[in-house]
């Protein structure tokens, strides 16, 4: 029996020889007991899971073994670790107490080492900690309370076999609570380092989940006040509770600086965090407290947000990262989704270089009181000299600000802070507004370039109040002067020296030199007459008829219009429509002090 065993060991020796080696091994041997019985006769065969056989050479007394027996003994002690019941505590509190994190790993081949790793938020690197056989194919690390951070972690096991055989899990995620006041806007990577001022409007998130997210209803007067954005409204109601992934203007009248913090706060697991936008203007903020990387729908317009500096409120792009405790306004045409990344990706769309030719021009308004780095003009591959999705709809104001705004040559009633275009067209005139409430102070307007214009190309920008041409926009700048009052007309002209030399010409040509309102014509008239009017520059402008008695009989124009060449008729009724009688009438115009009267004869 001993001798009968001894040659099953040989057998099993030479199965491994020939797996290393890759060879087929002949066995001499007599008839030996295997399987399930004694064999009886010149022939063996011995069968395996697979179909291999290793049958008897009869005139050698030797046996064969083929590959399918060699494969299953190969994969048997080939099989990588099984690691399971990997887990962490259900809840982690940072109380200044390490964690324990566990997992069962079996091998047949036995665990040469099993590594756990850990990722902290927004970082690249992993901490590599060693795992401990507690027996029993129990695995244990301690996990120190110092890597148990307001960034949060995830984590994954990789396990080693005798036979140098590997497997790796998939990250965990965990729920991490915060007490004692440790989720706070003085933290190292928050927006709002020293923060909210008194009587600033500032659009903040929240980069955790607070464990009580109601908010008690107050107005300023109370002290503070929450404004919440409703897309599907378009308006502004004062909010009840704080929700993850929105943001919210806030405003107080406190003597001291408000700092926002959670006495009890959980962060979100780190894995990849949608945001679902609805059509319009959407009010968001990032759940994690470090600055993340986001992607977003291909419609979606870059987000951009408010009260990036101690210094002056007002808006500007966020670049490609979302900062706790910030706010930002983000415009889709239709329902779409931004998502935030919270560990870096190098391939991330956000952080590539725009192609060859492409360009934007981020336009920059600066004054002691407020700042705005949100409006952009430029071209790219497949936009649209009208309307598209790279072009941004003005943002939904609720603070006094400084803002550039334009129009698209009437391709929308609407007004936009971004209008990009198709980058075949080389030439162009770009309408600008300056709008806002300056308290009369002076700005200094800079362009800071993304991306390279074509060589050969120049910047001129028309001040059409002061009749004056600039092509200084990208260095140093242009001072807009004191006199700016609620908004100041400029046009962008951008080309090659012909065309901008053309344009300039024909556009200062046509700005009126002064306010005026002409005689009506004809003059008498039935029933129909016509007055024309100019404005030097952006103004409201009501024009009405009046009886001789000083009574208004039908006003025909009530509205802000931009400079330039109007004209307007009278059809001789009332603001009821009701016919007038033959006499004598008056057109009054009047328009940023200008005054001015004609006299008008109807007959019938």
């Amino acid at each position: 029996m001993k001798s009968e065993y001894s040659k099953l060991r040989m057998i099993y020796v030479l199965l491994i020889a020939s797996h290393l080696l890759g060879q087929e091994y002949k066995i001499q041997f007599s008839h030996t007991p295997f399987g399930q019985g004694v064999v009886q006769n010149d022939s063996i065969g011995l069968m395996n899971s697979v179909g291999g056989l290793a049958s008897k050479d009869i005139e050698s007394d030797s046996y064969s073994i083929s590959p399918g027996f060699l494969n299953t003994i190969q994969g048997v002690f080939s099989e990588p670790p099984v690691i399971s019941d990997f887990a962490f505590p259900k809840n982690i509190k940072k109380n200044g107490d390490p964690i324990i994190i566990s997992a069962t790993i079996t091998d047949l081949n036995g665990i040469n080492n099993a590594i756990l790793y850990l990722q902290i938020g927004g970082s690249d690197n992993q901490i590599s900690l060693p795992m401990t056989n507690m027996g029993n194919n129990l695995y244990e690390v301690s996990v120190h309370d110092s890597l148990i951070s307001l960034q949060n972690f995830r984590a994954k096991i990789l396990s080693i076999d005798n036979m140098e055989s590997s497997t790796t899990t998939d990250y965990q995620f965990t729920d991490i609570q915060f007490n004692n006041k440790e989720l706070s806007m003085i933290g190292d990577f928050s927006h709002y380092p020293n923060g909210i001022k008194k009587g600033e409007w500032k659009l903040v998130s929240w980069p955790a989940q607070p464990a009580n997210n109601s908010l008690a209803l107050s107005s300023l007067d109370e002290g503070h006040v929450f404004y919440d954005w409703d897309p599907t409204k378009e308006s502004y109601s004062i909010a009840t509770k704080i929700e993850i992934g929105n943001a919210y203007w806030f405003k107080h009248k406190y003597k001291e600086p408000v700092i926002f913090q959670e006495d009890t706060s959980v962060a979100i697991p780190l894995e990849n965090y949608v945001i679902d936008l609805k059509e319009g203007w959407n009010l968001i903020g990032s759940p994690f407290s470090f600055p993340v990387q986001f992607e977003k729908d291909s419609i979606v317009n870059d987000p951009i947000t408010y009260g990036i500096s101690d210094k002056a409120n007002g808006w500007a792009s966020s670049q490609s990262l979302f900062s706790p405790w910030n706010g930002y306004a983000v415009f889709t045409p239709e329902r779409a989704t931004i998502t935030l990344l919270p560990f870096p990706e190098e391939d991330n769309p956000l952080n590539s270089i725009i192609l060859s030719n492409e360009w934007y021009l981020n336009i920059l308004l600066e004054n002691e009181t407020f700042i705005n780095y949100a409006s952009e003009i430029g071209r790219r591959k497949n936009a649209d000299d009208y309307y598209d999705y790279y072009d941004t709809p003005i943002y939904p104001e609720i603070n006094k600000s400084i803002s550039l705004v334009m129009d698209l040559s009437g391709s929308t009633p609407f007004e936009y802070i971004r209008d990009i275009r198709d980058i075949e067209e080389q030439n162009g005139v770009w309408n600008l507004r300056l709008n806002g409430d300056l308290n009369k102070k002076t700005i200094l307007m800079s362009g800071k370039l993304k991306g390279s214009i074509p060589e050969g190309l120049v910047i001129a920008l028309i001040d059409i109040a002061e009749r004056e041409i600039s092509y200084e926009l990208l260095n140093p700048g242009i001072i807009i002067p004191k006199h700016y009052s609620q908004s100041y007309d400029m046009k962008l002209v951008l080309g090659d020296l012909d065309y901008v030399n053309q344009m300039t010409q024909e556009i200062l040509t046509n700005i009126p030199e002064k306010y005026s309102l002409s005689q009506n014509y004809p003059n008498p008239f039935n029933p129909i007459t016509k007055m024309d009017y100019t404005l030097p520059q952006r103004s409201r402008v009501i024009i009405s008829i009046y009886n001789v008695l000083g009574k208004e009989i039908k006003k025909l124009v009530n509205k802000e219009q931009n400079y330039g060449h109007y004209s307007i008729s009278w059809d001789g009724t009332d603001n009821k429509g009701k016919e007038m009688a033959s006499g004598i009438y008056f057109t009054r115009m009047n328009s940023k002090g200008f005054n001015q009267s004609k006299k008008m004869l109807l007959l019938k």
